[in-house]
């Protein structure tokens, strides 16, 4: 099944003074192909389920081709030496990790998703104050709706034994929650990790994402970054029928699988010839994910990207290919 994207996105700054700002971030995006054929419903499924209020116009919308545009972002900004007022569709970004972020509980990504850079926002009002030079406290509020309630929480970070420490708790969807993550180095080699929990609530059961993450760069520019997820609600058995397992991922389910181990390696071949190999193993469900990319830069402002995608699982006549995707990227900044 063949795909074909175009987007664009268009960026507005407005900065009356020296402390007020105010941004609108509009992304354009056009499908046509035989992807937008044969999935039913297309069109509902590029909604990002962060946004309370609905910003997404479809221009068209036929039988092989959608062309729409969303507003991803949308906030004003007040800030001061001590003092941060953020309202509006925004990111709030509280993981530390590059693949995993439990701590991310008001808009997490798909770390699949490589044309998404920007990653996604929400909906919501922040608002952070500075205690000290090491350290700061930071409440945000996201209200969804009447079933699903909001998310409300307070994450409280300081630096401490030569690491960034930070604490989080409040209210996810009808249920408490609380978490902790930090970001140092043991010796040469980065040393990251989150952990979020979720209570057992009058409809859910307790949850736990645990993330661990380390990286070090080799002398002769390879870079390696090694990776482990624990989701104690995940998939742990091996799986007859993978078209019905779920990479639509949220804060709570940031992988369906239970354990998750994940490679990167990623080397610059020549200032303009960049490489990253990307390899992800589920033992318990034995799913592998090979993932690597290329990257040329063409032209000052011209990248082309080779992008490539391919699932394997264990299956009742042993360990099958069940997916593979391909994907060829030009990206043009301007």
């Amino acid at each position: 099944m063949a795909g074909n994207l175009i987007h664009n996105r268009i960026n507005v700054k407005w900065k009356p003074s020296v402390e007020i700002s105010g941004v609108a971030e509009f992304r354009n995006r056009l499908f046509w192909g035989e992807e937008v054929k044969l999935i039913p419903h297309f069109a509902s499924l590029l909604k990002n389920e962060n946004e309370a209020i609905d910003m997404q116009k479809i221009w068209i919308e036929s039988s092989s081709l959608v062309l729409l545009t969303n507003i991803e972002r949308l906030y004003f900004d007040y800030n001061n030496d001590k003092l941060n007022l953020r309202i509006g569709r925004q990111r709030i970004n509280w993981g530390v990790n590059a693949t995993w972020n439990p701590n991310d509980i008001f808009n997490s990504y798909n770390f699949l998703d490589f044309d998404y850079e920007e990653r996604p926002g929400v909906d919501a009002g922040k608002i952070r104050y500075l205690l000290r030079n090491s350290s700061n406290v930071e409440f945000a509020y996201s209200y969804m709706d009447k079933e699903d309630g909001g998310i409300a929480a307070v994450k409280y970070a300081l630096d401490k034994w030569n690491y960034d420490l930070q604490f989080i708790a409040g209210w996810y969807h009808n249920q408490l929650t609380a978490g902790a993550g930090w970001a140092g180095s043991i010796g040469d080699a980065g040393f990251k990790g989150e952990a979020q929990y979720f209570f057992a609530g009058k409809d859910s059961v307790s949850h736990l994402n645990l993330a661990l993450e380390g990286d070090y760069m080799f002398r002769k520019g390879w870079y390696l970054n090694l990776g482990v997820l624990f989701n104690n609600r995940g998939l742990n058995r091996p799986v007859g029928n993978w078209s019905t397992l779920d990479l639509v991922l949220s804060p709570e389910n940031l992988m369906p699988t239970k354990w998750n181990l994940i490679v990167k390696c990623a080397r610059e071949i020549t200032p303009l010839l960049s490489v990253n190999i990307t390899v992800l193993y589920s033992p318990g469900a034995n799913l592998t994910i090979f993932y690597p990319s290329l990257q040329y830069s063409i032209a000052t402002n011209l990248d082309v990207n080779f992008v490539w995608q391919s699932f394997y699982a264990g299956q009742n006549h042993g360990f099958e290919a069940i997916n593979h995707r391909a994907f060829l990227r030009l990206k043009w900044n301007f």
